[in-house]
């Protein structure tokens, strides 16, 4: 059990490892240690954790504490003064409580391979401790807001994006070609999947990414706590195996999806030439081109994926090679 344990962790929860380190990503983990010099954001109201709170499903299954959605929503309503200081100061200091950190994982099988001997058959669902959550949520909705208003993310991005959804990327698409093919030109269309999807999440790419977008300066001290220390556990019987999480994140996690999309914005962000469009939701990228003839789509397709190519290498992330 001990083994078959491990292999499922080790498929769950990959690993950052400097050793792989090229030039490029020793530049990058550098620039991450340097100081901010941006001004602080404001500090939390009392109103805006109040409404983080009653956003929580009540029903949701608690974090590894056992302390419920409904718990937090009751203290809230007795001491609010006293854990609207409590997050303040974690904003403050730019600390993310490390007992807020632990996630428990529940391997579910992916349906139709519920069967299938591979460890790859499973996908994580991770138990997060609801304070942790609350801060989650509160620091999410301020880098959503500070990325938005400056208008800092590339619009092809309908991911994770508020008021965006496939609708939209398979409008820009259709947008994109319909002229085109009614000149009967040729067009062809590549669809790229990110292998391990959250789990690929390089952090030192995100912060360089965040300190690029002149994040306020206690938020961006904030996000770079909340991504140390991290740890997950699966408990199945009276097995316990335990892993540090040193890249990617939970799913469940509410900062993962606008963290994502800001290191993943720059692969839309890539100087491509004008017979092409990149589309994205989420984590999947769709490549639209548009020729002459076939020969040249093709030309022009293969140099492109060059360019992604060298992008996901850089911030160690990779694609499924089936779709």
């Amino acid at each position: 059990m001990t083994e078959t344990l491990q292999l499922v962790m080790d498929q769950l929860i990959p690993e950052d490892k400097h050793k792989e380190d090229r030039p490029y990503h020793r530049t990058i983990r550098e620039q991450t240690k340097q100081p901010l010099c941006t001004m602080d954001d404001k500090e939390f109201t009392k109103e805006e954790i109040k409404q983080v709170i009653e956003s929580l499903q009540s029903k949701k299954t608690p974090g590894p504490n056992g302390i419920t959605n409904k718990i937090i929503e009751l203290v809230f309503k007795e001491i609010p003064k006293t854990m609207t200081a409590t997050y303040n100061a974690c904003l403050r200091t730019g600390r993310f409580p490390v007992k807020w950190k632990t996630a428990k994982i529940l391997p579910i099988a992916k349906q139709g391979r519920e069967k299938s001997a591979d460890t790859s058959k499973y996908r994580p669902i991770s138990l997060l401790n609801t304070e942790g959550k609350v801060l989650e949520k509160l620091l999410s909705k301020r880098i959503t807001h500070h990325l938005y208003t400056t208008e800092y993310l590339n619009e092809n991005q309908n991911g994770f994006t508020p008021q965006k959804n496939t609708v939209d990327a398979a409008m820009q698409v259709k947008e994109y070609l319909e002229t085109h093919i009614q000149r009967r030109g040729v067009a062809i269309m590549v669809t790229l999947d990110v292998q391990g999807d959250f789990d690929s999440a390089w952090w030192p790419a995100i912060l360089q990414r965040l300190g690029e977008a002149k994040f306020p300066r206690n938020l961006y001290y904030l996000v770079q706590d909340y991504v140390k220390e991290r740890e997950a556990f699966i408990a199945i019987n009276s097995y316990n195996m335990r892993k540090n999480i040193t890249r990617g994140y939970a799913q469940g996690s509410c900062c993962g999806p606008i963290l994502w999309n800001s290191q993943y914005d720059t692969v839309l962000n890539l100087q491509f030439t004008d017979h092409i469009r990149v589309v994205a939701f989420a984590d999947d990228l769709i490549l639209i081109i548009r020729a002459d003839s076939i020969s040249e789509s093709e030309n022009i397709a293969n140099i492109e994926k060059g360019k992604i190519a060298m992008w996901a290498e850089n911030n160690k992330t990779k694609f499924n090679v089936e779709r």
